[in-house]
């Protein structure tokens, strides 16, 4: 099988961690969440993935964190069923192939190298758009305009935590006002955490590094009258079943200190 070599910038380089965190999980008897695409992909990827073996938490925090956007996407979806969708920065994420209910409108966002990338595994459809941009500009807008003018769901998976929260409130201003009644699902995570998970989390092995984190995920209603947050899960308080996959100090710390289970989180909130 040929291999596809992969040029990717410092941030977009994390996508392929998100990849083999959800490829390596179907080899767990009891799999957080189930990806067989992602496995597929990953012996077709011409990347040193050995050096992330090591990272228990990281590749068990990423699949629960997974596990939680397609829950509140789900959801989401059962009561709001012809919502297009738009992924931001969809790198080799499968939430299409999970959640498509047969009439999903999706469009799928990311910068350039990583769209390049992506085109490689995955097919547009009369369904699917793919669009290579970046979500801090504007020229993607007229793009989804172009094919709808109506309220969306944004999903932006292991995003915002890269950008800074004058970025963060920036994007959801421009949103808000392009797509009125739109809604967004994001992860976020506590300063705290914010302050310590470079030294911990795969990420490590690239050049990326986290900028954004927030005490209090309602912190955001107060950026603009018009946010409303309308559902959090936390990773893992939320799914403490998986709790016994962390390394034991880890699980020790969180069953110790209960607050930690909760410095991370997959929220929806409603942008007007």
């Amino acid at each position: 099988m040929t291999s596809t070599t992969v040029n990717l910038g410092t941030i977009q380089e994390t996508l392929l961690i998100t990849l083999w965190a959800r490829a390596v999980e179907m080899n767990q008897l009891d799999p957080i969440l189930t990806d067989p695409i992602a496995a597929d992909i990953l012996t077709q990827i011409d990347y040193d993935f050995q050096k992330l073996f090591q990272e228990k938490s990281s590749q068990t925090a990423v699949c629960i964190r997974g596990k939680a956007f397609d829950q509140i996407v789900s959801e989401f979806l059962q009561t709001h069923p012809h919502i297009p969708v738009l992924e931001i920065g969809a790198g080799l994420n499968t939430r299409f192939e999970r959640l498509d209910n047969g009439s999903l409108r999706w469009f799928d966002l990311d910068l350039p190298d990583a769209m390049t990338v992506r085109k490689s595994f995955f097919e547009e459809s009369d369904r699917r758009q793919f669009i290579s941009g970046s979500v801090l500009e504007t020229e993607w807008i007229e793009s989804v305009k172009a094919s709808t003018d109506g309220p969306i769901l944004f999903i932006a998976e292991g995003v915002l935590l890269y950008f800074s929260q004058q970025q963060v409130k920036a994007l959801f201003a421009t949103l808000a006002e392009q797509f009125p009644g739109s809604w967004i699902v994001f992860d976020a995570i506590s300063r705290l955490l914010l302050a310590v998970r470079h030294r911990f989390d795969a990420v490590k092995h690239t050049s990326a590094k986290f900028q954004w984190g927030i005490w209090n995920i309602q912190e955001i209603e107060a950026w603009d009258s018009r946010y409303q947050l309308c559902r959090s899960l936390y990773i893992p308080g939320d799914f403490n079943q998986y709790l016994t996959r962390f390394p034991w100090m880890e699980y020790v710390l969180m069953k110790l200190f209960p607050g930690f289970q909760r410095m991370s989180g997959v929220h929806l909130v409603k942008l007007s």
